[in-house]
Parts: C-alpha cells; structure tokens; sequence
C-alpha cells in the first residue's frame, strides 16, 4: 500500500469519527443552532444580559463548521471571519473599529481562533487579543473564554482564551476597556472596521455565561457534561434544543430573538458528547434513565460498566459484567447498585445505534459512591436496621430488634434507678450523722447544697425516670 493512499484512508476514518452524527446523539446535548451557509443570520440577546454581566465573566460554547456543504469539502480558511460571539456598538458619529469593541470571538479568515477586546486607541486597536488554533471544520470544537478584573477597576489584568481546555493567557495591554452595557451581545454577529457583518456559518450548542471568571479547573470539570441551571453563577444557559425564541434555561429569563434575512436558523441534532453524574449512596441502589436523540427510532447500548468493586449495574434480574458487553437494553433504564466501599468512582458508557449503524461517540455517565446522602444505623449501614452487627441472630426467640432495643434500654434504666437509689441512701446517713452546728459556716453550706441536691434534684429524676420506665414497660 503507497504512503499517500494510506494518508488519504487515514484522513476518511478521522473524518467519519469527527463528523457529526445526524441520526442519532446520546447523551445530555440533544438539538443545536445550524446557522445558514450563505445569508444573514444571527441571534440577538437581551440588553438586561449585557447590563447584568459583571466585568469579571466567563463564556463558553460548543461550535462547529461544516464539513462538508452540498458536494463541497469546507475549509476554515475560506476567507471569510466568522463571529461567535461579540458586544459592540456603533458611535454616536456613525463609526465603528475594531478598536470600540467590548469583546470578539471570531474565527478567522486562514481559520484560526482568534479573541479580541478593545483598546479605544488610534493605534495599537487592541488591549486583549489572542489567537489560538486553526479550527478544524466537520469537528466538534469547545470553546471559551475569562475576563478577570480586579475589584474597583474597569481594565482586565487577565484575560484566557480555551480552545478544547487547552489556555492561552494576556494580560491588558494598552487603553481602556469598551465597556457597553446598554447594547445587546450578539451570536453569529459582528460589524468589523471594513464595514462587512461577520456572519457565523455552521452550528453552536450549549452556550454559557459565567458570571465569575472560572479557572481552567472549572472549563475542565464543565465543559463535557450539563450545566446546573440553578448554579447562582450561571448567568444564561440556551442548551439550543427548540423554540421561537433561544430559550434561556436560567431563571433569568434572558432569552434571544433570531434575527434572519435571507437564511433562516435552524435546529439539528447535536454532535455534541454532554454526559451526566449519577451520585448514590454505599450499599444503595439508583435506576439511571439513559438520554439521547434520534432522528429515527434507535436502541441503547451499555458498552462499558465499572469495576464490581464501585457497583453492580442491572437489567432486570441481569447483571452486566465484560464478558456480556455490549449489551442492548429494549428500554433506556439501568439500576446501579452501589458497593461497600464509600469514596469509589467508576464509569458506565453507552451508545445509540439502529439499522444504519451505532453513533460514532458514545456517552459517559460518572459514578460516586457515598457522596449522596446517607443515614447510617448502630451498625455503619447506610439507612440499615441495626441488625448487621448485633451479637444475637434477629428475630431472637421471637423478639424484633426493636423489641431487643426495648428491653435493653428497660434494663439499663433499671440499673440507673438502683444507682440513684443508693446514692440517696448515703447522702440521707451523711446528713444523719453530721451535726452542723460543729463545723465552719463553710462546710455547713457545703452540706446544705449536697441536702437540697438529694431533695430536689435526684429525687426529681428518680420520679421522671421511674415513670418513664412505666410507659416504656407498657
């Protein structure tokens, strides 16, 4: 086989397990934005988003170029810049430069990633701006980026570009930052200095604003799985799936208007892979709903289980090991049941397939033992009945464990109320044969606090304890 016909199958299988998958995506990301291939099209968010952003926040997006349109194969450097993402405004004059920009996240014409912030300067445009990779078109590709600015100022000292987790960090270089808080952000849009909208071609899913500059640890932990919606530093969260509006999945409300003219935004089944966490406690049990989308009817797949060590996962009366995987469910529901051994994590993986074929990615759902809510009883066990450490076998001789419980507490107040009894009885004969008149003022004090002791402190307990011990002998 010549190198150049091994290249040429080497890039076709890359290509069929980039692509995206039409038919079918598992997994929490089921619908995304196809913005048009030629036209005028973009999403508009609300100005109350704008005003609410704080100068310290995080944006984060799924997006992907085509890879192919119509017979054509589609290159990222088309010469075309495409916007993400963008805040910017028209002077009161009329003019508008890239050097009045809030912020940009574009793609460029030769196909790099490329972030931008306004300077206000006549020369030197820019007071952030980083470029990262060339963004490979028909792939799924996360991206995202921080603003930090420190407490009582307005400029950035840290601005961090992520293209698939990867960072690239600046620091505020020049000018001031174009802080517009009273225009709209824009998806898809942006009016560059050449006076030509930059237009978004391809697809965008799962579109985030932090209200908080995250760390790499936090685009990390994110980035492949749902957002929480009611996470407080989550600002607005479109996940893309359906609407006349781009539903905002927050509480705030802050949902987008589609504005098109000669191609219309649609939405298509995802390729994007969002898996989930299921969290249980030890010696628990959990059924997992598996999730997905498909543009036909379609069967779940487990692929993979953890190791038994985690938990036992079940179909039924079946339990899946290695040597029956994969294993296709006629259903979406597993049971998880989870080991021992508190802090163990372990992962499951599925996928959906049909008669044209699985899906090319399959999905993650993470696993965590005893980092749910447990109740554990006299015996360690978590929402057990006492009944795994007790000495004697229950039911003993006919008594429930609570029974047993019951007469050991009947035979420990017992042993209590023989215990006060002779303390009474020693303080009594102490009293007896004192006379107070022989000893200090002192020790006659004494005395008198160990008498009104005995008179009025245990002789109530003994009273409260002995009636206690009848109702509980009832």
């Amino acid at each position: 086989m010549s190198s150049n016909l091994l290249i040429v199958l080497v890039l076709v299988a890359l290509s069929l397990v980039n692509a995206q998958n039409a038919g079918i995506n598992t997994g929490e990301a089921y619908y995304a934005l196809r913005f048009p291939d030629a036209g005028q099209a973009s999403v508009t968010l609300p100005e109350a988003l704008s005003a609410d952003l704080p100068l310290s926040f995080s944006f984060e997006a799924w997006i992907m170029l085509p890879g192919t349109v119509g017979t054509n194969q589609v290159t990222t450097a088309d010469g075309l810049y495409k916007t993400v993402v963008s805040r910017y405004t028209v002077r009161p004059d009329g003019t508008y430069h890239n050097r009045y920009a809030d912020f940009n996240l574009q793609v460029q014409k030769n196909g790099d990633i490329n972030f931008f912030m306004g300077s206000g300067l006549t020369s030197n445009f820019y007071g952030a701006i980083l470029t990262g990779p060339t963004l490979v078109a028909g792939r799924w590709t996360h991206v995202a980026f921080t603003v930090q600015t420190p407490t009582g100022k307005t400029n950035p000292d840290t601005v961090v570009l992520y293209v698939d987790g990867k960072p690239s960090t600046t620091n505020w270089k020049v000018g001031n930052r174009q802080l517009h808080e009273d225009v709209p952000i824009h998806l898809g849009a942006y009016l560059n200095q050449d006076g030509d909208v930059k237009w978004w071609r391809g697809y965008m899913d799962e579109i985030r604003f932090w209200g908080v500059a995250l760390s790499s640890e936090d685009i990390h932990a994110r980035m492949n799985v749902s957002a929480d919606p009611a996470d407080p530093n989550l600002l607005a969260y479109y996940k893309c799936d359906s609407g006349a509006l781009l539903v905002d999945s927050t509480s705030h409300h802050f949902d987008g208007q589609f504005v098109t003219a000669a191609g219309a935004i649609q939405y298509q089944i995802s390729g994007v892979k969002l898996g989930f966490s299921v969290e249980t406690a030890r010696q628990s049990s959990v059924v997992i709903t598996l999730t997905g989308v498909g543009s036909s009817p379609f069967s779940y797949v487990i692929e993979s289980v953890p190791d038994s060590s985690v938990g036992l996962v079940k179909v039924g009366a079946t339990t899946l090991f290695t040597d029956n995987l994969p294993y296709t469910l006629t259903g979406n529901t597993v049971t998880f049941v989870a080991g021992s051994t508190e802090g163990k994590t372990g992962k499951l993986t599925y996928y959906g397939t049909n008669a044209a074929g699985r899906e090319a990615r399959s999905t993650t759902v993470s696993l965590f033992v005893d980092r749910a809510a447990c109740n554990p009883d006299a015996c360690g066990v978590c929402n057990g009945d006492n009944s795994t450490c007790s000495c004697l076998p229950t039911p003993y001789k006919g008594y429930s464990n609570a029974d047993l419980e019951k007469i050991l507490l009947i035979s420990e107040l017992d042993t209590t109320l023989d215990y006060l009894t002779h303390i009474e009885m020693h303080l009594e004969q102490a009293s007896d044969a004192l006379d107070t008149d022989e000893f200090s003022g002192n020790v006659d004090g004494q005395l008198t606090e160990v008498q009104d002791f005995r008179e009025v402190c245990l002789t109530d307990l003994h009273d409260n304890l002995r009636a206690f011990l009848s109702d509980l002998s009832k």
